[in-house]
């Protein structure tokens, strides 16, 4: 590994040197903003925001950077666009009136690439978002436009643009494959992507995690002779380093190669800033993968087989909605639910249109209505998706929803019912306010173009209120979440934050033009950064809607800017979808064969991968346990869940069960293999051949011995449909 010289890391990458400052009010974009205008020079003639084998940088025309100003104690970053290419640059940007460079404390911040949703206070770090999604995408002769540099100027105003990670290298040959996914895990207790912070550490600056990210990350790459090479950006620790657990794979799901940091591997890389790591070519040929090492102490090895099948799991995938208009409706039927589960669906969304009461009570028989429907679904073992609202479509003037208060009025009404039958209520949608209850065209909350925050809050409230604090209420859009409650790109959930029944915790999201277009149909693209905000805060938070129209965003697949339905549904973790709207985008997912992955993926889908258990158990004695489990879906577990090892006789009696240290809402598709470890002791009073199950069994007490409550693992010959538990081990213990 070639060392970075000494002077490319105080100066020669590219720098601010001697910054002129010109202000020109009449060419201002729009009034109360004046033109900022800086000219960088830097060290060498790259011509290309490239990060390349031989660690150069240089600017590109086009390329951003913010640089932090202030006034008095409020800071806010402004963003400059580089004119030029080369290694110097004239950098343009409007900064509004008042603003000067620097913090309060004299800090002033440069940083790349630019983002106007930075923050700063004086004496913090700086967050700085580092590949949030867990798939990127690179390409072999360099990267460009994500690889993240820092500055902090000096009283001259002199900036230094200093790289924020390094860079392994896996060169791979003697692959038999048109195209090749390789993934790689860091078994640290560190992150590869995620929000990361950016502080001063004498003059280097470093990286280290700010909030949780993903361990792992994926990328495709097209194979030219039977050779691909991936590049592995990770961030610049405080100490410990980066162990690689890798595993590449063909096109058809074949794994080519896979190993560990002790296969091959130095112990542990740290990151020494802006060095690539160039390790030696692995050949997929004539590697066999050895099996891993057997985790500490005497245990049997069992191996599990992934199942393909499609099958009904709570809280999760495709669902049939239904739309309640009148008292006179019959109740949903168990016969009905049992078509749904035999077909693989668990869940329902209840429209209840109140266009009857808009200026009056909801009437008792309509309200025993919805109390029957929740009482069939504790029968049928589904669970539903709920929205109220007033109208079902937007023709003519309106109205369009009821006034403030009596959705006021309504929320209380309908609060006993939410409450008591909140055990089988996946998720609310805020519902109540304009057409479909999807905020848009409302009469009483202010137009799409004006909308009514303050009310809007306070109906977001009496919802919450209306829940209980293990339930989430789901916003139509990032923006309103993010508006009425002041929130930015840095405030989306981590794991310290998630599931805790704070506001922030329970506000989820619904998306019901997913894929119509660039914006969702209107979806996106109120606030900076609403894309990324959901795409974080989906991982704590239940994301699910519908199709609305086809486009060119409904395919399965990316094409070139175009991300495909499977990079969205992964990227914003979709739990359920609409399967009656729109089937037009439905059908091009079956013709694009990518219907049946998406009907499985839906939400989580489990899968064991090995156990190990102590050898030759015997009573009363301890006996170790290590479960692998993957969670192969696009999201995890959402609501609260329990999850229990339970021992049963011969004949399928609980003899004793043992409560899990782990979350299974935090079973996250991106954290790749999860480990859990338990040691149990077996009772003393037992012998005889004797079995291990794992049961998910539901978080609430009256559910969690209903079996069609419990999750299923896909996995072959593991379910007990009586029981709801996985089979894992069955055994003797000896006396």
């Amino acid at each position: 590994m070639k060392s970075l010289p000494l002077i490319l890391l105080l100066g020669a990458a590219v720098a601010f040197q001697g910054c002129e400052r010109e202000i020109q009010k009449e060419d201002a974009a729009e009034p109360g903003y004046y033109e900022y205008v800086l000219n960088a020079s830097a060290g060498n003639s790259r011509t290309r925001t490239l990060y390349d084998e031989d660690q150069f940088f240089s600017w590109q025309a086009g390329d951003k950077i913010s640089v932090l100003f202030h006034k008095g104690s409020t800071h806010k970053f402004f963003t400059f666009t580089a004119e030029s290419s080369g290694a110097s640059s004239r950098f343009t940007g409007t900064v509004q009136s008042g603003y000067t460079i620097g913090a309060s404390d004299g800090k002033k911040w440069g940083l790349y690439p630019a983002s106007d949703q930075h923050a700063y206070n004086v004496g913090e770090t700086l967050p700085v978002n580092f590949y949030q999604p867990a798939t990127v995408d690179f390409t072999s002769g360099g990267f460009s436009a994500n690889i993240p540099l820092a500055a902090l100027g000096d009283a001259n105003d002199s900036f230094v643009f200093m790289p924020m990670c390094s860079v392994a290298k896996f060169s791979f040959k003697d692959i038999d494959a048109q195209s090749v996914t390789f993934t790689v895990t860091n078994t640290y207790a560190h992150d590869l992507s995620g929000l990361f912070a950016c502080r001063e550490g004498g003059f280097v600056l470093y990286w280290w995690p700010h909030d949780k990210g993903n361990r792992s990350i994926s990328f495709t790459e097209s194979v030219s002779d039977g050779k691909a090479v991936f590049y592995v950006p990770f961030p610049g620790w405080d100490s410990a380093g980066f162990i690689p657990s890798i595993e590449l794979k063909a096109n058809n799901g074949t794994v080519l190669y896979s190993a560990t940091a002790s296969q091959g591997f130095p112990a542990s890389y740290t990151s020494d800033l802006g060095h690539i790591i160039r390790l030696p070519e692995i050949s997929c040929e004539s590697v066999t993968p050895p099996d891993p090492p057997t985790p500490p102490g005497d245990l049997t090895k069992v191996t599990y087989t992934e199942s393909t099948a499609n099958f009904a799991n709570p809280e999760r995938g495709f669902y049939m909605p239904r739309g309640i208009r009148s008292a006179s409706e019959n109740a949903i039927t168990t016969s009905w639910m049992s078509s749904q589960r035999r077909a693989g669906r668990s869940l329902t969304l209840l429209e209840y249109y109140l266009t009857d009461f808009m200026s009056s009570d909801i009437s008792s028989a309509y309200l025993k209505l919805m109390e029957n429907n929740f009482k069939q679904l504790r029968k049928g073992g589904m669970k539903c998706i709920i929205r109220f609202a007033y109208t079902d479509n937007h023709n003519g003037s309106g109205p369009w929803d009821a006034t403030e208060t009596w959705v006021m009025r309504h929320i209380e009404q309908v609060k006993p019912y939410l409450q008591t039958y909140s055990d089988v209520i996946y998720v609310l949608q805020a519902g109540f306010i304009g057409s479909w209850g999807e905020w848009y065209y409302t009469t009483n909350f202010g137009n799409a173009g004006s909308p009514n925050y303050t009310a809007r809050k306070r109906v977001t409230e009496a919802l919450l209120d209306a829940m209980p604090t293990d339930r989430e209420v789901e916003l139509r859009t990032p923006a309103f979440k993010m508006r009425m409650y002041s929130l930015a790109l840095k405030d989306t959930l981590t794991r310290a934050t998630a599931h805790d029944g704070s506001t922030k915790s329970r506000l989820a999201g619904h998306n019901d033009c997913f894929l119509a277009s660039s914006t969702d149909s209107g979806t996106f693209g109120t606030v900076t950064n609403d894309r990324k905000f959901w795409q974080g805060d989906s991982r704590y938070t239940i994301m699910g809607g519908e199709t609305c129209k086809v486009s060119e965003y409904c395919n399965c697949e990316s094409s070139g800017s175009i991300p495909g339905a499977l990079s969205d549904l992964e990227n914003y973790h979709w739990s359920y979808l609409n399967m009656d709207y729109n089937t037009d985008v439905l059908d091009i997912w079956t013709d694009g064969r990518c219907y049946d992955e998406i009907e499985k993926r839906l939400g989580y889908r489990i899968v064991m991968q090995e156990g190990w258990f102590t050898t030759s158990p015997k009573a009363g004695e301890d006996m170790d346990i290590v479960l692998k489990l993957k969670n192969i879906g696009f999201a995890a577990p959402m609501n609260p869940r329990g999850a229990y090892l339970v021992l049963t006789d011969e004949d399928g009696y609980e003899i004793e069960s043992w409560p899990l240290d782990s979350d299974p809402r935090f079973w996250m598709p991106e954290y790749g293999t999860i480990t859990i470890e338990k040691t149990i002791t077996l009772p003393a009073d037992v012998s005889g051949q004797v079995s291990l199950h794992l049961n998910l069994p539901d978080g609430r007490d009256n559910l969690a011995e209903e079996p069609m409550f419990s999750i299923r693992l896909a996995n072959e010959n593991m379910w007990d449909a009586d029981s709801g538990y996985n089979l894992l081990y069955t055994f003797n213990i000896a006396q």
